[in-house]
């Protein structure tokens, strides 16, 4: 068994365990129009938290067969230009669009399970899955891409009627889900089910139900990231008071700079880094300098609770699925995509990292912001 490695040793040893395998085995650079003094997308391990199944939903209703393969043909070739290494992808959740349209939540989350698999599988191996330690990556991979697969809502396995259940049999579904290759589950999405609320039932409503504590409990066992990216306020105080692992919040902001109740104030994001855990900022579209906002959040949150506790959650559409609902080359009379959502990828996280490097951090600060710090939770907590 390999020697469990705590934050502080990470931490510490951030140069050789995420930064080494990112200057001792550099891969080739693409030449670009951007400046070859600084270290571009290929050179870090990224981490996209959160990569909403919306282009693979919009590319099936069209029904036509040169959209059959989205994440072949389309998804990927975009993610692999773009340097982006991991991608944390839904698999099915409390939202219907989440379920790709199915009403039954069990049934639909299934259904993207399977959509998810099946796609994967056609890409020859150059897409797989994250499972145990030995999956997750040490350096960069320029030819592959891994999905970290995380349930958005715990609807999906809750039972009814739940307190009558054996205690062995309430967590059958959430067993089979990880037995499928699911390794992370968002305990909520907007509204409440029978694990917590999420923040539309107000930011400061219940706490984690028993059923709630019981998932908790049993996703510390099993080794299963916990995310709270939509749960109420209250829920994430009571979670961190009992998860024996750090939890996570893929894609959310903060109301320091986006005043909304589905954002995080500041006693959440202490409450979150106080098990070891992460918040990851996500773009929203507003009229300012792209990617400015999000690296003086990050700024912010480096002040508050360090470094070790921020990653990315998303940087936007992309110019290959530019707005829902709209296929360059296929929606009829589409909307013009100006900003971010008319650049590529690489454009992205070049432009990204560029702001980052504005604002002064390292080389090795960079990589954890980028991927190091979701590296550093999953060695923590899944299963060899």
């Amino acid at each position: 068994m390999s020697k469990k490695i705590t934050r502080r040793e990470f931490m510490s040893q951030s140069s050789s365990v995420v930064g080494g395998g990112m200057l001792g085995g550099m891969i080739s650079k693409r030449k670009s129009q951007f400046s070859s003094s600084r270290k571009d997308p290929y050179d870090f391990i990224i981490v996209e938290g959160h990569r909403d199944i919306w282009e693979f939903n919009d590319r099936f209703d069209t029904r036509r067969k040169s959209q059959n393969s989205p994440l072949k043909d389309f998804l990927l070739p975009r993610l692999l230009e773009g340097g982006v290494d991991i991608v944390i992808m839904p698999a099915g959740g409390d939202s219907v669009p989440e379920r790709s349209g199915h009403e039954r939540l069990f049934e639909g989350s299934m259904r993207v399970v399977d959509m998810l698999l099946t796609e994967i599988e056609k890409t020859n191996g150059k897409a797989s899955i994250i499972k145990t330690k030995a999956d997750i990556l040490t350096q960069p991979d320029k030819n592959r891409v891994k999905f970290f697969l995380d349930i958005e809502g715990g609807g999906s396995i809750q039972i009814d009627p739940e307190p009558d259940y054996h205690p062995d049999r309430r967590l059958a579904l959430l067993r089979n889900f990880y037995r499928l290759g699911i390794r992370g589950m968002q305990l909520t999405h907007h509204g409440r089910n029978q694990l917590a609320d999420g923040w539309w039932e107000g930011k400061f409503s219940g706490k984690l139900s028993k059923f709630g504590v019981e998932v908790v409990q049993e996703m510390n066992r099993i080794g299963m990231m916990i995310g709270v990216s939509h749960l109420s306020a209250t829920g994430i105080f009571h979670l961190a008071e009992i998860t024996t692992k750090p939890i996570v919040s893929t894609h959310t902001n903060l109301t320091a700079f986006i005043n909304t109740e589905r954002q995080h104030n500041d006693e959440e994001v202490k409450a979150i880094a106080s098990t070891g855990g992460l918040v990851g900022i996500r773009y929203i579209s507003i009229k300012t300098t792209p990617y400015e906002l999000l690296v003086k959040e990050i700024d912010y949150m480096v002040n508050l609770v360090g470094i070790e506790h921020v990653a990315v959650g998303w940087l936007g559409h992309d110019k290959g699925h530019p707005y829902i609902g709209q296929l360059p080359g296929v929606t009829k009379n589409p909307r013009k995509p100006t900003g971010v959502e008319a650049q590529s990828m690489y454009e992205h996280w070049n432009n990204f990292i560029g702001v980052l490097y504005k604002h002064g951090y390292t080389d090795e600060q960079i990589s954890l912001i980028l991927g190091g710090n979701f590296i550093r939770i999953w060695n923590e907590i899944l299963a060899e």
